[in-house]
């Protein structure tokens, strides 16, 4: 228990905080008070929660909703250039000062505040002015696929996960690889073909995840998807021969130079935003397998695949949901799209991640120099990661957020991974400037002693 002296301290700790707010908002040329001053936003030896301080209101009334938005990060506050802030109706980017505004007709009851490498702020506004202050995010993230996530137990031992702060985030099936898709996220579309799944145990436990305040991301199968193509044969891609093109996998895959089938999984992501802080699209590319009619170009698959991100940034930005892309990590070293439409440079403008898939086993021998890369975890996940941010250089761009490998090795000597190799690649992301992580292992038997060893990981400060 504190002591008096400690109590006195801790007050004026948090009245320096907000009056540093206060005086910021001044220097932006709006005339504040703080709501409730009587029983002021508790803000703590640690900055405030994100939001939090969003209780900044104009003395005069106005038309226009305007504000700043500020991020609490290493200790300080600081204005957020390029945040994404969205009414619902519009979206607009803060200035280099943190500054939004809107005109009459485009404010509404809410805003959104969405900023890479931050927690997506979702809030009810009641006044003309208002001060954001978000606070940083580091994603500690597993993966829980769309069959595992409906069972009690598998809710349970995530629950779990979140209790002890091995985890801050999931990432869970909303539309699955055979086009599957919860009802949570149910568009008419998706009804009329059958393709909606009915588990309503899926959005219970993902609000009890979000009372906890664990960050949601919702991941959408794309392009490779075994229903749509059937029903909308002109939507889907070809073989050689005009017939669908069925891949390696016996999958058929949606057109990504198709409008209505990019459509139909921005309209998913959209239907789910309700649910989850971040969409993330997964399978966002054309397939790599030999006979497929719609190659096309590097230039036009390029083009395709960027337009998906620039029409997905604008309908879920403006819904008030981060969006993220899974990349193939050879697309980050190799120079060229590799022939399925991907460019780290082309997407980031549009993303608030990207997440390339850095497996080891996924690297052929004599990568980056390794006879078996499976066997280097830390240094080949270095390599690619840190090839992915230095492809990315505009601010208020993406951020690089990886999938790592918490699976046994696949290839020829089928090496263990363990917790010893999963930390290797956590540790390997945050020094080559990544921002969070992601493990995957459908089987759920990830290694928790791997988790708990990230937690003493230092990040480095998102610019």
């Amino acid at each position: 228990m504190l002591s008096q002296d400690g109590l006195r301290w801790t007050r004026l700790i948090r009245i320096a905080i907000l009056s540093a707010v206060v005086v910021l908002a001044f220097v932006a040329g709006a005339a504040l008070r703080i709501v409730d001053a009587e029983e002021p936003v508790e803000v703590g030896a640690h900055g405030p929660e994100s939001g939090e301080l969003i209780g900044l209101t104009a003395s005069a009334v106005s038309e226009d909703l305007s504000g700043r938005v500020y991020v609490w990060d290493q200790g300080r506050l600081r204005p957020a250039s390029q945040a994404r802030v969205s009414t619902g109706s519009a979206m607009v980017r803060t200035d280099s000062s943190g500054r939004f505004l809107f005109e009459p007709g485009k404010r509404t009851g809410s805003l959104s505040v969405i900023q890479p490498g931050y927690d997506v702020v979702r809030r009810p506004i009641y006044y003309d002015r208002t001060v954001i202050v978000l606070r940083n995010l580091v994603v500690r993230a597993v993966y829980i696929p769309f069959d595992e996530v409906t069972k009690p137990s598998v809710q349970a031992w995530a629950h779990n996960l979140v209790d002890r702060d091995l985890i801050n985030a999931v990432v869970v099936d909303i539309k699955d690889e055979s086009g599957q898709v919860f009802s949570i996220a149910a568009t008419p579309t998706v009804e009329q073909i059958n393709a909606d799944r009915d588990v309503e145990s899926v959005g219970t436990f993902l609000q009890e995840l979000q009372k906890k305040g664990v960050y949601r991301i919702g991941r959408v199968v794309t392009f490779l998807d075994r229903t749509y193509p059937r029903w909308f044969v002109d939507n889907a891609l070809h073989n050689l021969a005009g017939g669908l093109f069925i891949d390696s996998m016996g999958s058929t895959w949606s057109s990504a130079y198709n409008s209505s089938a990019r459509s139909y999984n921005i309209e998913i992501g959209v239907a789910a935003a309700d649910y989850v802080e971040e969409i993330q699209y997964d399978y966002v590319r054309l397939p790599y397998e030999n006979g497929l009619l719609e190659r096309k170009s590097e230039a036009a698959r390029v083009a395709a695949i960027t337009r998906f991100a620039q029409e997905a940034s604008e309908a879920l930005h403006l819904a008030g949901v981060a969006v993220s892309f899974d990349t193939f990590g050879v697309v980050s070293t190799a120079g060229n799209d590799q022939g399925i439409g991907q460019s780290v440079e082309s997407l980031a403008p549009y993303l608030d991640y990207i997440s390339p898939m850095v497996y080891p086993s996924g690297w052929t021998p004599g990568s980056f120099g390794y006879a078996y890369p499976p066997e280097h975890p830390g240094p080949v996940v270095r390599f690619n990661v840190e090839a992915t941010v230095n492809r990315i250089e505009d601010p208020g761009s993406a951020l690089v957020r990886p999938w790592l490998q918490d699976f046994h090795d696949y290839q020829s000597r089928g090496l263990p991974y363990y917790a010893e190799q999963v930390h290797a690649q956590i540790a390997a992301t945050a020094a080559a400037g990544g921002v969070g992580f992601m493990l995957w292992d459908p089987s759920l038997s990830y290694e928790q002693q791997a988790l708990e060893l990230a937690l003493s990981i230092s990040w480095s400060t998102i610019s």
